[in-house]
Protein backbone atom coordinates (compact mmCIF):
# COMPACT_ATOMS: atom_id res chain seq x y z
CA UNK A 1 0.00 0.00 0.00
CA UNK A 2 1.29 3.34 -1.52
CA UNK A 3 1.13 5.94 1.58
CA UNK A 4 1.21 9.77 0.29
CA UNK A 5 2.62 12.01 3.12
CA UNK A 6 1.98 15.78 3.24
CA UNK A 7 4.91 17.77 4.63
CA UNK A 8 3.48 20.47 6.46
CA UNK A 9 5.04 24.08 5.09
CA UNK A 10 5.08 26.88 8.15
CA UNK A 11 4.33 30.09 6.88
CA UNK A 12 7.40 32.21 7.24
CA UNK A 13 7.06 36.67 7.78
CA UNK A 14 9.48 39.67 7.51
CA UNK A 15 12.06 39.73 10.15
CA UNK A 16 12.56 42.91 12.06
CA UNK A 17 15.39 44.16 10.01
CA UNK A 18 13.81 43.40 6.94
CA UNK A 19 10.92 45.91 8.11
CA UNK A 20 13.09 48.40 9.05
CA UNK A 21 14.96 48.26 5.59
CA UNK A 22 11.53 48.65 3.79
CA UNK A 23 10.06 51.32 5.59
CA UNK A 24 13.64 53.50 5.46
CA UNK A 25 13.10 52.96 1.93
CA UNK A 26 9.82 54.18 1.77
CA UNK A 27 10.42 57.47 4.01
CA UNK A 28 13.58 58.30 1.33
CA UNK A 29 11.06 57.85 -1.33
CA UNK A 30 8.13 59.92 0.26
CA UNK A 31 10.35 62.77 1.02
CA UNK A 32 11.77 62.70 -2.58
CA UNK A 33 8.09 62.72 -4.03
CA UNK A 34 7.10 65.74 -1.56
CA UNK A 35 10.35 67.52 -2.05
CA UNK A 36 10.40 67.35 -6.25
CA UNK A 37 5.97 68.10 -5.72
CA UNK A 38 7.18 71.49 -3.99
CA UNK A 39 10.05 72.60 -6.18
CA UNK A 40 7.78 71.98 -8.99
CA UNK A 41 4.97 74.33 -6.87
CA UNK A 42 7.30 76.98 -6.53
CA UNK A 43 8.61 76.73 -10.22
CA UNK A 44 5.07 77.04 -11.18
CA UNK A 45 3.92 79.69 -8.89
CA UNK A 46 6.75 81.52 -9.80
CA UNK A 47 6.34 81.24 -13.61
CA UNK A 48 2.78 82.13 -12.87
CA UNK A 49 4.06 85.47 -11.01
CA UNK A 50 6.22 86.28 -13.99
CA UNK A 51 3.80 86.15 -16.71
CA UNK A 52 1.07 87.90 -14.41
CA UNK A 53 3.31 90.91 -14.14
CA UNK A 54 3.96 90.96 -17.54
CA UNK A 55 0.64 90.86 -18.68
CA UNK A 56 -0.02 93.69 -16.65
CA UNK A 57 2.60 95.61 -17.81
CA UNK A 58 1.63 94.88 -21.25
CA UNK A 59 -1.85 95.83 -20.33
CA UNK A 60 -0.11 99.10 -18.91
CA UNK A 61 2.03 99.94 -21.89
CA UNK A 62 -1.00 99.60 -24.45
CA UNK A 63 -3.30 101.33 -22.34
CA UNK A 64 -0.38 104.40 -22.72
CA UNK A 65 0.58 103.80 -26.09
CA UNK A 66 -2.99 104.07 -26.99
CA UNK A 67 -3.35 107.51 -25.06
CA UNK A 68 -0.70 108.54 -26.58
CA UNK A 69 -0.70 107.93 -30.01
CA UNK A 70 -4.14 109.96 -29.56
CA UNK A 71 -2.46 112.71 -28.61
CA UNK A 72 -4.01 116.23 -29.01
CA UNK A 73 -2.62 119.58 -29.29
CA UNK A 74 -3.17 122.78 -30.49
CA UNK A 75 -1.78 126.79 -30.86
CA UNK A 76 -1.47 129.73 -28.37
CA UNK A 77 1.15 130.52 -26.48
CA UNK A 78 0.16 129.85 -23.20
CA UNK A 79 -1.58 126.78 -23.49
CA UNK A 80 0.47 123.75 -22.40
CA UNK A 81 -0.76 120.37 -23.91
CA UNK A 82 1.26 117.73 -22.31
CA UNK A 83 3.79 117.68 -18.98
CA UNK A 84 6.09 115.52 -17.92
CA UNK A 85 8.19 115.43 -14.85
CA UNK A 86 10.10 112.92 -12.95
CA UNK A 87 9.40 113.00 -9.06
CA UNK A 88 11.45 115.25 -6.61
CA UNK A 89 11.14 112.54 -4.56
CA UNK A 90 12.04 109.10 -4.32
CA UNK A 91 9.34 106.64 -3.85
CA UNK A 92 9.22 103.07 -1.92
CA UNK A 93 10.93 101.97 0.71
CA UNK A 94 13.67 102.56 2.25
CA UNK A 95 17.21 101.74 0.55
CA UNK A 96 14.96 100.41 -2.05
CA UNK A 97 13.24 103.71 -3.84
CA UNK A 98 12.38 103.18 -7.59
CA UNK A 99 15.34 104.39 -9.64
CA UNK A 100 12.47 106.93 -11.62
CA UNK A 101 9.21 107.43 -11.06
CA UNK A 102 7.47 109.29 -13.99
CA UNK A 103 4.42 111.38 -14.30
CA UNK A 104 2.58 112.86 -17.50
CA UNK A 105 -1.08 114.55 -18.13
CA UNK A 106 -2.10 115.47 -21.56
CA UNK A 107 -4.55 115.67 -24.06
CA UNK A 108 -6.09 112.53 -25.93
CA UNK A 109 -9.56 111.16 -28.08
CA UNK A 110 -9.37 108.06 -25.81
CA UNK A 111 -11.06 105.50 -27.43
CA UNK A 112 -12.66 104.19 -23.66
CA UNK A 113 -14.14 107.26 -22.49
CA UNK A 114 -17.74 107.68 -20.72
CA UNK A 115 -16.46 103.81 -19.09
CA UNK A 116 -16.34 103.15 -22.95
CA UNK A 117 -19.51 104.16 -24.49
CA UNK A 118 -18.38 107.01 -26.54
CA UNK A 119 -21.33 107.58 -28.71
CA UNK A 120 -23.82 106.35 -26.91
CA UNK A 121 -26.86 108.74 -26.63
CA UNK A 122 -27.13 108.41 -22.56
CA UNK A 123 -23.85 108.38 -21.34
CA UNK A 124 -22.03 110.50 -23.76
CA UNK A 125 -21.81 114.31 -23.37
CA UNK A 126 -20.43 115.25 -26.17
CA UNK A 127 -16.77 116.03 -27.42
CA UNK A 128 -13.57 113.46 -28.29
CA UNK A 129 -10.52 115.23 -26.13
CA UNK A 130 -10.09 114.20 -22.87
CA UNK A 131 -7.54 114.93 -20.31
CA UNK A 132 -5.46 111.93 -18.50
CA UNK A 133 -2.77 111.35 -16.39
CA UNK A 134 -0.28 108.76 -15.76
CA UNK A 135 1.32 108.89 -12.18
CA UNK A 136 3.75 105.71 -10.45
CA UNK A 137 3.16 105.86 -6.64
CA UNK A 138 4.07 103.52 -4.08
CA UNK A 139 0.89 103.15 -2.11
CA UNK A 140 -1.76 100.28 -0.81
CA UNK A 141 -3.56 99.65 -4.92
CA UNK A 142 -6.79 98.54 -2.36
CA UNK A 143 -7.12 102.19 -0.35
CA UNK A 144 -4.68 104.15 -1.93
CA UNK A 145 -3.07 105.46 1.27
CA UNK A 146 0.66 104.78 1.77
CA UNK A 147 0.60 102.35 4.77
CA UNK A 148 3.99 100.70 5.42
CA UNK A 149 2.62 97.23 5.33
CA UNK A 150 0.13 96.72 2.32
CA UNK A 151 2.36 99.19 0.37
CA UNK A 152 3.47 98.44 -3.26
CA UNK A 153 4.63 100.11 -6.71
CA UNK A 154 1.43 100.80 -8.28
CA UNK A 155 0.88 102.63 -11.89
CA UNK A 156 -2.27 104.85 -11.74
CA UNK A 157 -4.20 106.42 -14.77
CA UNK A 158 -6.97 108.35 -14.01
CA UNK A 159 -8.80 109.77 -17.54
CA UNK A 160 -10.77 113.19 -17.66
CA UNK A 161 -14.05 112.37 -19.94
CA UNK A 162 -14.62 115.52 -22.43
CA UNK A 163 -17.60 117.31 -20.17
CA UNK A 164 -15.43 117.05 -17.08
CA UNK A 165 -11.88 118.30 -19.16
CA UNK A 166 -14.35 121.26 -20.53
CA UNK A 167 -15.61 122.01 -17.06
CA UNK A 168 -12.18 122.59 -15.75
CA UNK A 169 -11.03 124.39 -18.43
CA UNK A 170 -8.03 122.20 -19.02
CA UNK A 171 -8.17 123.22 -22.40
CA UNK A 172 -5.67 126.13 -23.07
CA UNK A 173 -4.88 126.02 -19.44
CA UNK A 174 -1.06 126.99 -18.79
CA UNK A 175 -0.85 125.04 -15.98
CA UNK A 176 -1.48 121.33 -16.93
CA UNK A 177 -0.51 119.68 -13.92
CA UNK A 178 -2.09 121.76 -11.37
CA UNK A 179 -5.19 121.81 -12.90
CA UNK A 180 -5.91 118.62 -13.71
CA UNK A 181 -4.97 117.68 -9.67
CA UNK A 182 -7.69 120.24 -9.11
CA UNK A 183 -10.54 119.05 -11.61
CA UNK A 184 -9.74 114.70 -10.26
CA UNK A 185 -10.05 116.16 -6.65
CA UNK A 186 -8.16 114.49 -3.67
CA UNK A 187 -7.61 111.06 -5.42
CA UNK A 188 -6.83 112.56 -8.65
CA UNK A 189 -5.35 109.27 -10.22
CA UNK A 190 -7.83 106.83 -8.87
CA UNK A 191 -7.91 104.29 -11.96
CA UNK A 192 -5.48 101.37 -10.75
CA UNK A 193 -3.87 99.71 -13.77
CA UNK A 194 -0.79 98.25 -13.14
CA UNK A 195 1.25 96.95 -9.82
CA UNK A 196 4.90 95.99 -9.45
CA UNK A 197 6.07 98.68 -12.34
CA UNK A 198 9.23 99.40 -10.19
CA UNK A 199 10.74 102.28 -12.60
CA UNK A 200 9.03 104.48 -15.46
CA UNK A 201 10.86 106.53 -17.56
CA UNK A 202 9.37 108.73 -20.64
CA UNK A 203 11.69 109.30 -23.30
CA UNK A 204 11.18 111.89 -26.24
CA UNK A 205 12.60 111.48 -29.45
CA UNK A 206 12.97 114.69 -31.13
CA UNK A 207 13.22 115.82 -34.41
CA UNK A 208 14.77 119.11 -35.11
CA UNK A 209 16.94 121.83 -37.20
CA UNK A 210 20.30 123.14 -35.57
CA UNK A 211 22.03 126.16 -35.89
CA UNK A 212 23.37 125.28 -39.52
CA UNK A 213 19.95 124.08 -41.17
CA UNK A 214 20.61 120.63 -40.96
CA UNK A 215 17.90 118.12 -39.07
CA UNK A 216 19.02 116.18 -35.88
CA UNK A 217 17.50 113.28 -34.30
CA UNK A 218 17.77 113.41 -30.29
CA UNK A 219 16.11 111.31 -27.53
CA UNK A 220 15.37 113.47 -24.09
CA UNK A 221 14.79 110.96 -21.08
CA UNK A 222 13.02 112.39 -18.02
CA UNK A 223 14.66 111.68 -15.57
CA UNK A 224 14.92 112.52 -11.66
CA UNK A 225 18.24 113.28 -11.58
CA UNK A 226 19.43 114.71 -14.74
CA UNK A 227 23.12 115.07 -14.73
CA UNK A 228 23.44 113.37 -18.35
CA UNK A 229 23.45 115.14 -21.35
CA UNK A 230 20.22 115.73 -23.15
CA UNK A 231 18.08 114.32 -20.22
CA UNK A 232 15.64 116.88 -18.69
CA UNK A 233 13.69 116.93 -15.24
CA UNK A 234 10.74 118.46 -17.08
CA UNK A 235 9.51 118.30 -20.42
CA UNK A 236 6.44 120.39 -21.82
CA UNK A 237 4.75 120.57 -25.36
CA UNK A 238 3.08 123.99 -25.03
CA UNK A 239 1.14 125.86 -28.23
CA UNK A 240 4.24 127.78 -28.92
CA UNK A 241 6.57 124.35 -29.26
CA UNK A 242 8.58 121.71 -27.08
CA UNK A 243 9.82 123.30 -23.87
CA UNK A 244 12.15 120.87 -22.11
CA UNK A 245 13.12 122.40 -18.35
CA UNK A 246 10.15 124.79 -18.90
CA UNK A 247 12.98 126.60 -21.35
CA UNK A 248 11.18 128.52 -23.86
CA UNK A 249 14.16 129.31 -25.62
CA UNK A 250 15.62 125.64 -26.15
CA UNK A 251 17.20 124.42 -29.88
CA UNK A 252 14.12 122.00 -29.78
CA UNK A 253 11.40 124.45 -29.45
CA UNK A 254 10.90 124.49 -33.60
CA UNK A 255 11.13 120.54 -33.38
CA UNK A 256 8.73 117.67 -33.34
CA UNK A 257 8.47 114.59 -31.42
CA UNK A 258 8.75 111.85 -33.95
CA UNK A 259 8.23 109.25 -30.81
CA UNK A 260 7.64 108.03 -27.44
CA UNK A 261 9.83 105.52 -25.69
CA UNK A 262 8.97 104.57 -22.55
CA UNK A 263 11.40 102.18 -20.07
CA UNK A 264 9.40 100.47 -17.77
CA UNK A 265 10.31 98.02 -14.76
CA UNK A 266 8.23 95.03 -13.35
CA UNK A 267 9.04 93.21 -10.40
CA UNK A 268 7.00 89.96 -9.91
CA UNK A 269 5.42 89.39 -6.48
CA UNK A 270 8.48 87.63 -5.01
CA UNK A 271 10.71 90.43 -6.36
CA UNK A 272 8.84 92.83 -4.41
CA UNK A 273 8.99 90.73 -1.22
CA UNK A 274 12.78 90.15 -1.49
CA UNK A 275 13.10 93.83 -2.00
Amino acid sequence: MLKISKKSRQAKGFTLAELLVAMSITIVLVTLTVIITGSAIDAWKGARTEIRAAGQAKAMLNALGRDLEALVSGTGTESEWLYASAQDQMIGPDGESSPNAARMYFFTAASDRYDGNAGDLVEDQGGDVSAVGYELAYVDPVFGDDSEQFSTFVLYRKLLDPDETFKGKLIGTSELEQDFLVQSGTNELEDFICENVYEFTVIFVIEYKDNNGEIQTVKVPVLSDPGAKDTVKTFQISGAGLEPNENRNSEYRGGRIVAVELSITVLSDEGIDIS
